[in-house]
């Protein structure tokens, strides 16, 4: 009776020691069954960011032992990510073995559109799979996170200093920017003179920095007995346009442009232009000069001829 207890026990163990083996983390072997089961497996990037394209990645593995025919694995996408046009949201996968897992899974893959006005944080999309004729069906939902990497400024004049105009650049979004640059770009009613671009460097969402440029108020150009003048006009208001680069959280180079409410302009440098004559004040004292020269000789001579004449 002890030596047939024995024996019932060590079959006992020996049975057990392959049914664990046959776990993993997350399933386990289906005997004589088809046991499907999808994994989201990646997203890139991550987040993903709104009014962008996500790759997402997904598995499908087969933890029965039986074999699976016509197996399809299809995507529905809802509110916020869509698909183009033309893409389909089905994929055909034929025949999966049993047991076909892990690295001998079937791998899925959709490019996929973010909604611009997508919520931040982990937003729901549904998968659909199956096989056989089609008419019965799995589904399981899956968290592709979004994130927005872009950041946003604020642009205000601080001040002009010996014609030196600085600018205030404030990150006022909810991320860091990496490798700002200011710049002034071209511009109908201003330009900048010598250097157009600074380099400030990183900023954190909340901080601010200064920029400082030799900025110009220009006009339309005049042409006047072929010398080129600018008519100026200091007091009148104007916006200037400022562009900023810089990287976002995710690596990539964006620019935007932001409008300075200058007000008035006076203290910003006027452009100056050379001309090759006489302003027109110069001119005007020149003639005098010789206008008076002229009226002395002609007082002189008529002042001898009457001298002359008293004599005879």
């Amino acid at each position: 009776m002890k030596r047939m207890l024995v024996i019932l026990l060590l079959a006992g163990v020996l049975f057990m020691i392959p049914a664990q083996s046959a776990t993993t983390a997350n399933n386990s072997i289906v005997s004589g069954a088809v046991y499907m089961t999808p994994i989201f497996w990646n997203q890139n990037p991550y987040p993903a960011a709104p009014n962008s394209y996500v790759n997402l990645a997904f598995k499908l593995e087969n933890w029965g032992t039986d074999k699976a025919d016509n197996v399809f694995f299809e995507l529905v996408p809802t509110y916020p990510f869509s698909l183009d046009p033309g893409a389909n949201t089905t994929i055909q996968l034929g025949t999966m073995n049993g047991l076909q897992t892990n690295n001998f899974a079937a791998l899925l893959k959709y490019k996929v559109k973010v909604d611009q006005n997508a919520v931040e944080g982990d937003n729901k999309i549904e998968v659909r799979y199956g096989f056989g004729d089609g008419t019965s069906f799995a589904t399981k939902t899956f968290n592709v996170t979004v994130s927005n990497p872009q950041t946003d400024f604020d642009v205000v004049m601080q001040g002009t200093t010996s014609g030196s105009t600085t600018l205030a650049i404030a990150n006022i979004g909810s991320n860091t920017a990496y490798s700002i640059i200011v710049t002034i770009p071209n511009q109908p009613n201003f330009m900048a003179q010598g250097v157009s671009s600074s380099i400030v460097g990183n900023l954190n969402a909340g901080d601010y920095t200064l920029a400082s440029f030799q900025i110009a108020s220009t006009s339309t150009l005049n042409q006047s007995a072929g010398r080129a003048a600018f008519n100026r006009s200091a007091s009148t208001p104007g916006s200037l346009l400022v562009q900023i680069s810089y990287t976002d959280t995710l690596g990539i180079r964006r620019t935007v442009q932001k409008e300075v409410n200058v007000g008035s302009l006076a203290g910003i440098v006027s452009s100056q232009f050379s001309t090759t004559g006489p302003s027109s004040t110069q001119l005007t004292g020149g003639l005098t000069y010789i206008a008076i020269g002229v009226i002395g000789i002609i007082a002189v001579v008529l002042f001898f001829k009457l001298r002359g004449r008293r004599k005879k």
